[in-house]
């Protein structure tokens, strides 16, 4: 009689904790199979083929048709100008120029350059004032290497007519 209720109470416990759990791992279950289809595909977000070099040598050539406006671009190089046009924290505007090249048959150096607009409060303080001795925690100093997400805007061109890309930045982080 006693192995029966003995028997009784361990059936009643296994019967409890599989009554618990089962809904709770099938629910894990659905919501694990559920989440990767949720999100949209890495190239389909992220045009991760277009590097610097790439980006402004079709804006030079004039194919600007094939530079995805609906991705975002992941771009580094070096921080060689910066300029604030903006400072007030609300409308702030700062601009990145940001460059990088490459020896050609080792006599002559292709250099290739994009600006960015570093615009809006989350980007206060990342350009300083001009002569300013002031730094900020979230400065981005001249000749540093950043890696740039942002979306092609356009292009712009210097008073000798060479076209450069220019983006709007979403987020910057300092490399070295």
């Amino acid at each position: 009689m006693r192995s029966n209720i003995v028997f009784s109470s361990f059936m009643g416990i296994l019967l409890t904790v599989l009554l618990l759990c089962v809904p709770a791992f099938l629910a894990a279950q659905e919501q694990a199979e559920q989440s990767p289809a949720a999100l949209p595909l890495f190239e389909e977000v992220v045009a991760f083929d277009l590097t610097l070099d790439r980006l402004a040598a079709q804006v030079e050539a004039g194919d600007t048709e094939a530079i995805p406006k609906d991705r975002y671009l992941m771009i580094n190089g070096i921080v060689s100008s910066r300029q604030l046009v903006n400072e007030d924290e609300q409308e702030y505007l700062g601009i990145l120029e940001l460059a990088s090249g490459e020896w050609v048959e080792g006599e002559e150096l292709q250099l290739y350059r994009c600006y960015a607009q570093l615009r809006g409060p989350q980007f206060f303080g990342t350009v300083p004032k001009p002569r300013s001795r002031e730094t900020s925690a979230n400065e981005i100093p001249l000749h540093s290497h950043v890696l740039l997400i942002g979306r092609y805007l356009g292009y712009g061109q210097d008073q000798q007519g060479n076209r450069f890309p220019v983006l709007q930045a979403v987020e910057v982080r300092v490399i070295q």
